[in-house]
């Protein structure tokens, strides 16, 4: 296993020369190599610390690939988290065509202008004026 773990590091430091940190995945059978390392060493009561400094890779990067996921996916076999969802009731209430006597409008512009106070006349007038 030594020897495949010197191979591994040797790999390693040939692939992460000359690119951007986090980069590039790993292929997949060294991936697969450095969990199954992981998992032997957990298994003989070793930190996940000391094998991270074994492999030369970061405690994220191999955690991640402990639960199958490799840069830019997610977890294989994993479905959506759907504990945040909750149910949502949709009443169907008519709304008005036109707005009430009296009601005001705001125009906000892409550009992040505001007119405020005007009357439904006055803010069809303004947008018309400014081409939106």
């Amino acid at each position: 296993m030594e020897k495949e773990l010197e191979q591994f590091r040797q790999e390693a430091q040939r692939l992460r020369a000359g690119r951007a940190k986090g980069s590039g995945p790993f292929p997949e059978p060294m991936r697969a190599f450095a969990v199954r390392y992981l998992a032997q060493a957990l298994e003989k009561g070793e930190t996940l610390k000391s094998v991270v400094e074994r492999l030369g890779v970061s405690e994220p990067t191999l955690q991640a690939w402990r639960r199958g996921q490799t840069p830019g996916s997610k977890a294989r076999g994993s479905e959506p988290r759907l504990a945040g969802l909750v149910p949502v009731v949709v009443n169907e209430e008519k709304v008005p065509a036109r707005p009430r006597e009296g009601t005001t409008l705001a125009v906000v512009s892409p550009r992040g202008w505001r007119v405020e106070g005007l009357g439904v006349e006055e803010a069809v007038e303004v947008l018309r004026r400014v081409a939106c």
